[in-house]
């Protein structure tokens, strides 16, 4: 982990070195300050002047002027290297989410996931800003120290190194309960804010159906649940603390005992006894430090796994073959089957379909029937197995494993039932996928969607449309869907009920603008409303991912078999 969190911005390595030299420079400030004071305590003892100490009196604080400007310089630049990493890091994080696309995002939760791409990333700053120079400059200080200390006298230092020694040996025990303890803690984090998240989101509904109490309370349990690792966790790591303070008073206790009994016997003086009390300290002082940066950051560890996850997810694999087009393109399912994560059945079964250029097919059928998946699939947000045996999907005789993600899906426009807005103007909103189109394209794909509504909005196009576009109307905001999708101008078009969301009074122009804008493209129309497919040149019934009708609206109707069923039946509940 260590070696990938430096890999991922080069000046920060740079950054650490200078943050190590600043750390060393405050452990040498305390070496130098416990030197000076040995000496001047010697010098008091042994009767001489108190003017022969003002020199080192005045060492000492030209010392504690130094440490305190490092000490100052210590927090900018830990800061300034964790920033460089935390911004590469969500650099990175949301390029590969938006990479790995709506297909592995339903797989988690959007909490847990934005715990990850927040909070995780977050934890950064005690990781790389206090733990790793930390760990660097205890290792040179200590190790220093300790020489100097093996220096003065050999056993005092052997004494010193045993006690040392004892520091390492603490994380390692402590780590096997805090592994699992910590772990719980971050589960539970991890699914409180999920939950809290849905909640927010779902405020409407939980008031509607007068749930919101019921919610509270599955909260509260879940929030007394965190509260409950959260205090085991922070047991152990009190315990841990403890553990530490126990072995930095036992070296200094065992090493000052040492130098009492060997200046009795005349092997030590006074001022190296002196020394030894001074300095002892400071050797483990650069440990202490260490082990509570260490566990700091301790949640940092399971937060970044977590980040790591998602950089290391595998992305499907792209093709490089451009092919130049004329005309809508041919859309072939070679026998596709695709089942979902944790379901047995398949959502498509064998599915093929020809889709001749410029020809508009409808795909007709019950819920989970398989209508959306086609969609899915053809976009490329699933993808069937590589080996074939899921099937093949194909432009142009082309297999769309061999194009490029961003060519593929620059052939499709997508009208969705489910409409999503951005929190952004009207104009940002149009412009998502022709971001440079003119004024005048604009204005044409307004008209054509029958969204006029858009220039008596407060500040027309400038006007702020909310989250999720929560400003707007469930017509107005399929409106702007549709003008957006003119708007791309794209050979291949994806209605999937596309007019669900509009009043009768417009169905009838937005229908027209529609039926004129599939003039010419190739087209797959995923009906609910039955209504609408009247005039599509084909009718697919599916049911269990396969097909088992198809054909025109008459001649469906005159079969009498399952689209007939399912025409009587939307028009018995109308």
């Amino acid at each position: 982990m260590i070696i990938r969190l430096l890999s991922l911005s080069p000046a920060v390595r740079l950054r650490l070195a200078g943050l190590v030299g600043l750390l060393l420079t405050i452990t040498a400030t305390y070496v130098g300050q416990g030197v000076l004071i040995a000496q001047s305590l010697a010098r008091i003892f042994a009767g001489r002047p108190v003017a022969s100490i003002l020199w080192l009196l005045a060492g000492i604080v030209v010392l504690q002027v130094v440490r305190s400007l490092a000490l100052a310089l210590r927090e900018s630049a830990a800061l300034r290297a964790s920033a460089g990493v935390k911004k590469e890091l969500r650099r990175r994080l949301t390029a590969k989410l938006l990479a790995l696309g709506p297909g592995w995002a339903q797989r988690g939760r959007t909490g847990a996931t934005q715990s990850s791409l927040v909070d995780g990333i977050e934890t950064v700053d005690a990781y790389v800003g206090r733990f790793l120079p930390q760990m660097v400059a205890a290792l040179v200080g200590a190790v220093g120290v300790t020489a100097f200390l093996f220096v003065l006298d050999p056993v005092i230092g052997v004494v010193v190194l045993g006690c040392a020694a004892l520091m390492p040996v603490l994380p390692l025990v402590s780590d096997k309960v805090l592994r699992g303890r910590n772990a719980a803690w971050f589960r539970g984090y991890k699914g409180l804010y999920a939950e809290n998240l849905d909640a927010l989101q779902g405020m409407a509904t939980l008031k509607a159906f007068n749930a919101s109490g019921r919610r509270g309370v599955e909260l509260a349990r879940l929030a007394e649940r965190f509260c409950r690792d959260s205090i085991r966790l922070m047991a152990i790591v009190v315990l841990y603390l403890g553990g530490v303070a126990f072995v930095i008073g036992l070296g200094t206790a065992v090493a000052l005992g040492v130098g009492a009994v060997r200046l009795a016997a005349g092997d030590l003086t006074v001022t190296g006894l002196l020394l030894i009390l001074m300095l002892t300290a400071e050797c483990f002082r650069p440990l202490r430090e260490l082990e509570a940066a260490y566990h700091s950051s301790y949640n940092a560890i399971p937060s970044l796994n977590a980040v790591f996850e998602v950089l290391d997810a595998p992305l499907s694999p792209e093709g490089s073959r451009v092919r130049e087009r004329s005309g809508p393109p041919e859309i072939a399912f070679d026998a596709v089957t695709f089942t979902y994560r944790e379901r047995t059945e398949p959502a498509l079964d064998r599915f093929s379909l020809r889709v001749a250029p410029g020809e508009r097919v409808a795909l007709v059928g019950r819920s989970g029937a398989g209508k959306t998946t086609v969609a899915a699939l053809l976009l490329r947000f699933f993808d069937t197995t590589e080996d074939m045996t899921g099937g093949r999907i194909t432009i142009d005789g082309l297999d769309i494993r061999e194009l490029p993600l961003e060519r593929l899906r620059s052939l499709i426009a997508v009208v969705s039932q489910d409409t999503y807005l951005f929190h952004g103007t009207v104009r940002h909103n149009l412009t998502l996928a022709r971001p440079d189109a003119t004024d005048e394209e604009i204005e044409a794909a307004i008209r054509a969607a029958r969204a006029h509504f858009v220039h008596d909005l407060p500040q027309g196009l400038a006007t702020v449309v909310g989250e999720r576009g929560l400003k707007l109307s469930g017509g107005e905001r399929q409106r702007i869907a549709i003008a957006r999708a003119l708007l791309k101008d794209a050979p291949i078009l994806v209605l999937d009920e596309a007019t669900s969301s509009v009043d009768a009074a417009n169905e009838s122009g937005i229908q027209q603008a529609l039926d004129a804008l599939t003039g010419g493209r190739t087209t797959l129309m995923i009906a609910h409303r039955l209504s609408t497919v009247r005039d599509a040149d084909r009718v697919i019934v599916m049911a269990g991912g396969r097909i088992v009708e198809e054909g025109d609206h008459t001649g469906l109707l005159d079969r009498r078999g399952a689209y007939a069923r399912l025409v009587a039946a939307q028009e018995g509940a109308a």
